[in-house]
C-alpha cells in the first residue's frame, strides 16, 4: 500500500500550498501535490479522484466522483467508498508517480548525462551508427530530459530514424512517414495501414495509441523491430522511431530512457 515515507518525501520535496501539478503521461491525467496531501486523478469517465493524506502515521483516503457523468456539466461531485478496484488503481498510479519523480531526482543529481546517453545509443543503433553518433555528442550533456531529448532527436535524424506527426495522422501520412524510417526500409518492409473496418475497431479501443501501435508492430514481429513513440512526453504531435528488439536491446533501451526521463511507448 502507500507508504508514509514516500508520502513525506513527496510532499516535502514537491508539495506546494496551491498544489504542484504532476502529469502522468501514460494515463493522460494530472495529479496535484500539496504540502499536506496528494490528489490522484484518474482517467475514468466519472472523474474518480483519491485524496491521500496521513494523520500522523495513519493513511487517510478520500474518494470523490461524479454522481452521473452523462449529465456533463450538471453532474455533481460526491464522496464514495473505496472498492478493491479503487485500491488497485490508486496503488498503480501512486507507484508510477513515485517511480518517475525519484528517477528525475536521481537524474538531476548527475553532473553529466553523456555516459548513460552513450549506453542508450549502443542499444538503439547498429555499432557503426552508434559510434558516429556518440562522437557527435558534446562533452557535457545537461542532466534534464529536454536537453537529453534534443541530443537523441538529432542522432535519430542523422540516422534517418525519426518521424514526427500528429497521432490523428497515423492512419495515412503517418504510415507513409514510418515506412521511410531506415530500419523499416533496410528490412524491406512496407507497413500496411488499416482497412476502414480495422480502423473503426482501433478508434473504438480504450487506448487508441497503444492499439494502433500494436496493429503496426504485429507486422514487424518476424523482423524483431518495433515502432515506438518517444520524446519527453506523449502529446498530440509525437515523435516516432523504429528500434531493434533482438538480444533484449529494446528492453534495455526502455530502461535507459526511463532513467533519462524520456518516454518510450508502444
Amino acid at each position: 500500500m502507500l507508504s508514509h515515507v514516500d508520502f513525506t518525501w513527496l510532499t516535502t520535496t514537491f508539495g506546494k500550498d496551491s498544489g504542484n501539478p504532476h502529469i502522468d503521461v501514460k494515463e493522460s491525467v494530472v495529479h496535484e501535490i500539496f504540502k499536506d496531501k496528494v490528489l490522484i486523478n484518474t482517467a475514468f469517465q466519472d472523474c474518480t479522484s483519491y485524496e491521500v493524506s496521513f494523520a500522523e502515521a495513519e493513511l487517510m483516503i478520500r474518494k470523490n466522483k461524479l454522481d452521473n457523468h452523462k449529465l456533463h456539466e450538471k453532474a455533481a461531485l460526491i464522496a464514495d467508498e473505496m472498492s478493491e478496484n479503487d485500491n488497485e488503481e490508486l496503488v498503480t498510479l501512486w507507484n508510477a508517480m513515485i517511480k518517475e519523480l525519484r528517477t528525475l531526482e536521481k537524474l538531476h543529481g548527475l553532473s553529466n548525462a553523456k555516459e548513460p546517453l552513450e549506453q542508450l545509443y549502443l542499444d538503439i543503433f547498429d555499432e557503426e551508427d552508434a559510434e558516429e553518433q556518440i562522437n557527435n555528442l558534446p562533452d557535457i550533456v545537461k542532466s534534464n530530459p529536454a536537453d537529453i531529448w534534443e541530443e537523441l532527436q538529432v542522432a535519430l535524424q542523422n540516422t534517418s530514424n525519426l518521424a514526427e506527426f500528429e497521432w490523428k495522422e497515423l492512419s495515412d501520412e503517418g504510415i507513409f512517414a514510418l515506412n521511410q524510417l531506415q530500419p523499416v526500409q533496410s528490412a524491406g518492409i512496407i507497413l500496411e495501414g488499416p482497412t476502414d473496418e480495422e480502423y473503426e475497431e482501433i478508434a473504438a479501443a480504450d487506448d487508441y495509441a497503444k492499439t494502433f501501435l500494436d496493429f503496426l508492430n504485429v507486422q514487424l514481429e518476424e523482423y524483431e523491430l518495433k515502432i515506438v513513440a518517444i520524446g519527453v512526453e506523449l502529446d498530440e504531435y509525437q515523435s516516432f522511431a523504429c528500434f531493434p528488439m533482438q538480444d533484449f536491446r529494446l528492453a534495455n533501451a526502455m530502461l535507459k530512457m526511463e532513467e533519462l526521463g524520456l518516454v518510450c511507448f508502444f
